[in-house]
């Protein structure tokens, strides 16, 4: 299903900015038995986004129904994704967005990768990626223009691995390609600060809301990748995904995955 503005179709203007500059914000969502998850924590990603952009004002009860719509068209799937994309219309000239009064909002539904089910259990493979993320204002948000990921998977699938430790030009540790970045070190949880690069994702903020309850300190840090060394266990979280354990990063290997399994029956049961 992909509904444009609420309406079934599978075109959008080429003059759209989305398509023209990436003037636009998403969110991808996971979705059981028609049901989203975590829709609250999405809805408010956009919103703030939409606001942070200065994207003109959205009607947010039309986005939640339109959103509900598909997660129901998805209701005999065990696991789906509803992906929504806002962007800033049509209109201005350029790059100036003087004009554009009529956002687009696109929301489809997507078939999800048994691979997650598969890494969930086995873990996964990671390297460390040559490639750097830039310092960005907007560090945090989902914003459309993704050529850093394109380009980061790539390099991840020319290297033969599952993902890849992205560091920002500081050389410190931001993300993996489409993933957040958790590490421990005896009973402290370390995740990279999102101030200056990356995405601050809404798994992310389900983990470092419980991590608490469950006994962990936790510190976002900005650090180089040499700590990946002496961690006790890692794990990258996303939506779609969830919790993913990681069994090695390059030739360093990992046996204790204490933590995330804690999280995982915490969050994910």
């Amino acid at each position: 299903m992909i509904l444009l503005n609420g309406q079934p179709s599978e075109c959008i203007p080429i003059t759209d900015r989305g398509l023209q500059y990436g003037d636009g914000c998403f969110t991808s969502m996971l979705v059981k038995h028609g049901v989203v998850s975590a829709w609250m924590l999405h809805d408010k990603r956009l919103q703030t986004s939409v606001k942070y952009l200065g994207i003109m004002p959205i009607d947010w009860n039309d986005v939640c129904h339109w959103v509900r719509q598909a997660a129901k068209s998805q209701q005999y799937a065990k696991k789906s994704i509803v992906k929504v994309i806002i962007t800033r219309g049509t209109g201005g000239r350029g790059y100036n967005p003087i004009g554009c009064h009529s956002p687009n909002v696109l929301v489809s539904t997507h078939t999800y990768p048994l691979i997650y089910e598969k890494w969930c259990k086995e873990g996964i493979q990671v390297v460390l990626l040559e490639q750097r993320l830039g310092i960005s204002p907007l560090a945090g948000f989902k914003c459309l223009n993704r050529l850093e990921q394109v380009m980061l998977k790539r390099e991840v699938q020319a290297r033969g691995a599952d993902d890849g430790v992205v560091c920002d030009m500081h050389d410190h540790l931001v993300e993996t390609s489409n993933s957040n970045l958790f590490w421990r070190k005896d009973n402290t949880l370390f995740t990279p600060n999102l101030l200056l690069a990356g995405v601050c994702g809404t798994m992310r903020e389900q983990v470092i809301a419980v991590v608490g309850e469950l006994g962990f300190d936790l510190q976002e840090v900005s650090i180089g990748s040499e700590v990946l060394r002496d961690a006790d266990e890692v794990f990258i979280t996303n939506a779609i995904m969830g919790i993913i354990p990681v069994r090695c990063i390059e030739n360093i290997h990992y046996s204790s995955f204490d933590a995330c399994k804690r999280i995982i029956l915490r969050l994910c049961a």
